[in-house]
């Protein structure tokens, strides 16, 4: 589109919604740098950069990126362990492993991890952030801790200073942002962002009553620079764990929020362009001491929801927090921390889908199990070993479901054939023929399932079975290995096996096995099992039929 055409058709809109969505962008930057570890600036110039970046080079229109909840967990992990030059290392490491993925075209696999997967992690992360916030919550001065189980100790042992205003606050905030969004829908002021009052009411309390409460503290009002980090090996080894951890979170992050912007405007995002684009801005980010990033669904929603139309909302977003940073940081110090734990929490609490949680409970137990799982590891062990652990679990849903999908029976129970049926009832001499489907992939993880089905519906007196296999979709070398071990314990008695209905790739993969080709030959493949019983009446069953007319 023309520069012309878009300041005439789509500036206005884009300018209000880029507003819109900065205005809930800013504490949210900030909060999540303080649920972080860091320094509140990381959160900010993070929201700049990331949102400016992410917006221009994307695969997805509308997608608003910075800093998010998700990351604030691992971000604070890795902090802890590794400082603040591993943190910068890792979120290096993670862009360069989210362009690796974009450039090999896996985009579209990390959208196929498990939903119990998923909603564990983010319910999980969600847990964390709210009870990495009761200390902000009371108006505690108290660090943030990797583990729950600290945070809880530490609320404990300084219940007593527990700080009345700071209360008031969060509690106040959380209230307008439950609740305000239904009264400015009524007053036709539904554009007004609920958080803005509440940042709004909160700084004016904390500055004009001189409230003694945690608060932001000293916010710069000057632009990010570049500067060098230290990378050696070690600290490379050390870090490359959560690196991994950042990239793949930031790259579900991102396709889940692109997926969630498509559905609200009907457009269809580049899964592996907008990988890229994360990768790209990740890698810059640590330069400017930026925190590692990822589009965020929420802010995304609000630029939607605002009238956006192309991807330069997200860049105005960006630049007017850059606005509100140079001319607004001398107040922006005086926000309350109890402001900000009522957003966290609000945000956290909405992480927690119990929707979801019901329905996966009610489709599979063991995607219950995996769910609560994924769950529990995300809220009580480290965030790196959950993430291991989910992926190896979503494997192992995946190996269950398949194998729950091979089935091994007589033909007429797949798909009945009446002049079959009646030309083997009918037909004396094929009393010794068998005719069984096969359903399903045949793969490592199948072979159990096949070994039990075999064992339980092949008739052994059989001399000759006719294997369909139309209803394979593939089989890999455990399979291959598997028909071969059954068809030799056949012909050792002196049966036949022949196979019919082969599917392509199928075909092609069994005829690649020199082995396989020696043991079943090319006369034993048929197309339909018509020609398969035709060939073994006219090879083995003739002098078989003269002897019982004889």
């Amino acid at each position: 589109m023309r520069v012309k055409n878009y300041f005439k058709d789509d500036f206005s809109s884009d300018l209000k919604a880029g507003f819109i969505t900065a205005i809930v962008a800013l504490p949210l930057a900030i909060a999540f740098a303080i649920a972080s570890g860091v320094n509140p600036m990381m959160g900010i110039y993070t929201a700049i950069i990331a949102g400016i970046l992410a917006s221009i080079f994307g695969g997805s229109t509308f997608s608003i990126t910075g800093p998010t909840g998700a990351m604030a967990i691992i971000i604070l992990t890795t902090v802890g362990k590794f400082g603040l030059e591993g943190l910068l290392v890792a979120g290096f490491l993670a862009g360069v492993i989210q362009i690796i993925l974009g450039v090999i075209r896996l985009g579209r696999l990390v959208k196929f991890i498990p939903l119990p997967i998923v909603s564990g992690f983010t319910a999980g992360i969600g847990a964390i952030i709210f009870i990495g916030q009761i200390p902000n919550f009371l108006g505690l001065i108290i660090p943030a801790k990797e583990h729950v189980g600290e945070t809880i100790l530490e609320v404990i042992k300084n219940i007593g200073a527990v700080n009345l205003a700071a209360v008031l606050i969060a509690i106040g905030t959380l209230l307008i942002l439950i609740f305000m969004p239904r009264i400015l829908a009524k007053i036709s002021l539904k554009a007004v962002p609920a958080s803005m009052i509440a940042l709004i009411l909160a700084t004016f309390a904390a500055y004009s009553f001189s409230l003694s409460i945690p608060q932001v503290g000293h916010i710069s009002s000057s632009l990010p620079a570049f500067n060098f980090f230290n990378i050696n090996l070690q600290l490379v080894e050390n870090v490359l764990p959560a690196a991994f951890t950042i990239a793949l979170l930031g790259a579900i992050e991102a396709l889940l929020c692109a997926v969630v912007c498509d559905g609200m405007t009907g457009t269809k995002h580049k899964s592996n362009k907008e990988l890229i684009a994360q990768g790209t801005t990740n890698i810059v980010l640590p330069f400017f001491g930026g925190m590692p990033s990822t589009a965020a669904i929420a802010r995304s929603a609000v630029n939607i929801r605002e009238g956006a139309r192309t991807r330069m909302a997200g860049v105005y977003h960006a630049l007017i927090i850059l606005l509100i940073i140079l001319f607004f940081a001398p107040i922006a110090q005086y926000i309350p921390k109890a402001f900000l734990a009522g957003v966290l929490m609000f945000v956290a609490i909405r992480m927690i889908n119990f929707k979801e949680f019901k329905t996966i409970f009610k489709i599979s137990k063991e995607e219950g199990v995996v769910l609560i799982l994924t769950f529990s590891l995300t809220l009580f062990t480290d965030l790196v070993f959950a993430v291991q652990v989910g992926m190896m679990l979503a494997v192992f849903l995946l190996f269950l479901r398949l194998s729950k999908l091979v089935e091994f029976d007589e033909y007429t129970k797949f798909a009945p054939n009446k002049e079959l049926s009646k030309r083997l009832n009918a037909d004396h001499s094929l009393k010794d023929v068998g005719i069984y489907t096969m359903a399903g992939p045949f793969f490592f993880g199948a072979m159990n399932v096949f070994d039990s089905k075999v064992e339980e519906h092949i008739d052994v007196k059989k001399k000759y079975l006719i294997i369909r296999m139309k209803h394979v979709p593939l089989i890999d070398s455990s399979g291959i290995e598997r028909m071969k071990s059954f068809i030799e314990s056949r012909n050792k008695g002196g049966n036949k096996v022949f196979l019919t209905t082969l599917q392509p790739k199928v075909k092609e993969v069994i005829f690649d096995d020199e082995e396989f080709k020696k043991l079943i030959a090319d006369n034993n493949i048929f197309d339909t099992s018509e020609e398969a019983l035709d060939f073994i009446k006219a090879k083995y069953l003739t002098n078989v039929e003269l002897n019982i007319k004889n």
